[in-house]
């Protein structure tokens, strides 16, 4: 139970630091009473935001979006474009503030809301927001974190910890992607006094095998021991990261890695781990033995940061606690540097650059493999078509060749179990797995011809164009089921081909891409079908498709339904028990012109921004070159405009994007609808132009 003096301190600190940040024009009409509750509540879920995202305090409270129609959601923070916090929080006069099973419900609901992109279902305080989660949902990496924060120091009952952990396992693709945390009070005060009185980190470290520099700033790099960068982790905690662009990012596949090095390998720790970056005010050192490199020297830093290697640090101290005889021993590089008085101008440049000139991914080391080199060459001779497998290279035109992740992915989907598959949907960078059981040895390991890797590549795209093509048809859960499910259906489609002759030369692709249709058609259904049989009509989908375990007897299953023709019930569940009432939806404008031919190959297009800052961030760059707002049309679903400043192909938002891209717009934002901006003989948009078309027919029909 929380005590009086600490309900009195968090009150006070919470008016004080989230007075006149937080949104209160919803509680005019309340009584003081209520609406100070109101306040306290939604300035407990603005602390809840910063203790996890470590954002400044305007921010975290421009998070909250508690009210009417919050659907149990009391505050939203997208951060890294994959990481998503959710927050319920509940203030207690008492301090006996509590997390029972109908707010959990509740928290699962509105998490499903938004996973549905039923954003409208939300006040209008969600709005700033949703093209962030909208792009966050739809990223593989996602990570969702529900966060109760509650002004009493109770645990979570074993009723509610049951809800949650069911959403959890329903969400649980090849990796974690929802987690939950409960903050008390006990983790909330701490935040706020951590947010009063800041103190700054001095630490002493001992340094191994170092080196000294003087200009132009006192410098010292060499090796610590990992126990050491531990203890500095278990005294500070996240004081470390002042300077840092981001807090430790908890589970990721990259600090799974360190954590797995230091328990297998602590002796090869320095080999494989890029090290850290300390800065601070000041150094003096200290030698416990001779003044000399190959002995110690202690170095007592002055408000010390971690600028870079904040995974690292927290990694280590993880691992020291869950296996502290394998870790401990482990050596890790550092760097301190001493800016003094150029700290201010120095230390906010040396944090970015440290965090973004060392940007390795795994996929950059296949560039060493000469396999790749030769599936170029084959590309090349036999089908004179471009393959790029180096990061960073220009992509092919689509028909003239591919990008080894467009190959991997592919591969992944004609492999004979659903296992790649599913991987290549929720992150392709799990497709470069080395080792003999990893999956870039089975996908490339015995050097696929051009012939399978291209036709391939042309069945993964000619599927993925048919299923976009589809989904306007389509509601409810059949729609989301050929959403999330796209990479699913796709290896069934393979599955179901024959393909037996595919390295042939002789190889029938045009009448195997004309039989997909057909086969999408089965295979929906069944698909659709089969989801909501085995594991129930609320079934996170985007979870469902990227596990392992789920997908493997759903192919299985599918695969039957379509060989033996058998026929598909209707489906047992309502479609709408999220949804809102139905609403007639036009088809999209581009689809719409394409079929009905309305505008001429050849056309041409001008690019007009739509608003003020676009304008204002566009138009000295678009007026350097009277061809970079010009482009001509040509009726492609996918690719309708090309630009007369590079000549390829593009979608209108894709091609609007591009544009803000390389004039360098950084605050534009995440979404775009393109066909509002792109103008037909200069006259009307393309989306007033489709309009009108479905306007004349709907008066003729």
């Amino acid at each position: 139970m929380t005590t009086q003096l600490e309900l009195h301190q968090m009150r006070s600190a919470l008016t004080q630091a989230y007075q006149g940040l937080i949104d209160e024009s919803d509680l005019k009409r309340n009584s003081d009473k209520v609406r100070e509750r109101a306040f306290l509540s939604r300035a407990v879920a603005a602390t809840a935001i910063r203790r996890v995202t470590g954002w400044e305090l305007k921010r975290c409270a421009e998070a909250v979006i508690d009210g009417s129609d919050d659907n149990g959601i009391d505050a939203v923070a997208v951060a890294d474009g994959s990481q998503v916090w959710l927050v319920q929080a509940k203030w207690s006069e008492k301090g006996t503030a509590g997390f029972h099973t109908d707010a959990a419900r509740s928290l699962i609901d509105g998490l499903r809301l938004l996973e549905n992109r039923q954003f409208d279902v939300f006040n209008k305080k969600l709005q700033p927001f949703t093209a962030l989660l909208d792009s966050a949902l739809g990223d593989p990496n996602l990570k969702i974190n529900l966060v109760i924060a509650l002004v009493g120091n109770d645990p979570l009952h074993s009723h509610t910890t049951a809800i949650l952990d069911r959403a959890r396992e329903d969400h649980h693709g090849h990796g974690p992607m929802l987690s939950y945390d409960l903050l008390t009070t006990t983790e909330l005060l701490q935040q706020l006094r951590e947010d009063r009185m800041p103190d700054p980190v001095d630490v002493t470290l001992r340094m191994l095998k170092w080196l000294r520099r003087d200009l132009p700033f006192p410098s010292y790099q060499g090796s610590l021991r990992a126990r050491n960068v531990g203890d500095m982790y278990e005294r500070h905690g996240s004081h470390l990261f002042s300077k840092n662009i981001r807090q430790s990012l908890g589970l990721t596949r990259i600090n799974v890695g360190i954590e797995k090095t230091l328990a297998e390998e602590p002796e090869n720790f320095w080999y494989f781990n890029n090290g850290i970056t300390i800065l601070c005010d000041r150094i003096e050192p200290f030698y416990p033995g001779r003044r000399h490199p190959d002995h110690p020297v202690d170095l007592k830093l002055t408000h010390a940061t971690v600028v870079n290697g904040a995974q690292t640090v927290t990694s280590i101290h993880k691992a020291m606690q869950e296996m502290p005889e394998a870790a401990t021993e482990a050596e890790v590089a550092v760097r301190v540097i001493a800016l003094n008085e150029d700290y201010a101008d120095y230390a906010s440049r040396i944090a970015e650059t440290t965090n973004t000139q060392n940007d390795v991914y795994r996929r950059d080391f296949i560039s060493l493999d000469e396999n790749q080199a030769r599936i170029r060459e084959d590309f090349d001779l036999t089908l004179g078509k471009a393959y790029v497998y180096k990061r960073g290279e220009i992509e092919p035109v689509p028909g003239s060749g591919c990008s080894v992740v467009q190959a991997a992915v592919a591969l992944a989907c004609a492999h004979r179990t659903p296992t790649l598959a599913v991987r290549a949907k929720r992150d392709t960078e799990l497709l470069w797995e080395p080792g003999p059981q990893g999956a870039y040895q089975r996908l490339f390991g015995e050097v696929p011809s051009a012939l399978r890797i291209w036709r391939c590549v042309q069945i993964l795209l000619e599927t993925g164009r048919i299923l976009h093509a589809l989904r306007d048809q389509l509601e409810g859960r059949t729609h989301n089921v050929a959403r999330h499910g796209d990479i699913l259906i796709t290896h069934l489609v393979i599955q179901l081909l024959d393909l037996t002759e595919i390295d042939e030369l002789t190889f029938p692709i045009e009448s195997t891409l004309a039989a997909i249709p057909e086969l999408i058609e089965a295979i929906l259904p069944s698909l659709a079908y089969r989801v909501d049989i085995m594991y129930g009509p609320n079934a996170f989908l985007m979870s469902t498709f990227t596990d392992e375990g789920r997908c493997e007897p759903l192919a299985k299953m599918v695969v039957d339904d379509v060989r033996s023709g058998t026929p598909m019930p209707q489906l047992p569940y309502g479609h709408g028990e999220l949804a809102r009432p139905k609403r007639h939806q036009r088809p999209g404008a581009v689809p719409t012109l394409i079929s009905a031919r309305v505008i001429k190959d050849g056309t041409p297009l001008t690019y007009a921004p739509s608003n003020a800052p676009e304008e204002l961030a566009t138009g000295e760059w678009l007026t350097a070159d009277e061809r970079r707002a010009k482009a001509r049309w040509q009726n492609h679903r996918t690719r309708p405009l090309i630009w007369s400043y590079d000549g390829l192909a593009y979608s209108p938002s894709g091609l609007v994007l591009r544009i803000w891209e390389l004039a360098g717009w950084a605050e534009a934002p995440v979404a775009v609808q393109g066909t509002a901006r792109w103008k037909v003989d200069g006259d009307r948009t393309l989306n007033e132009v489709a309009t009108a078309w479905l306007a004349l027919e709907e008066e003729q029909g």
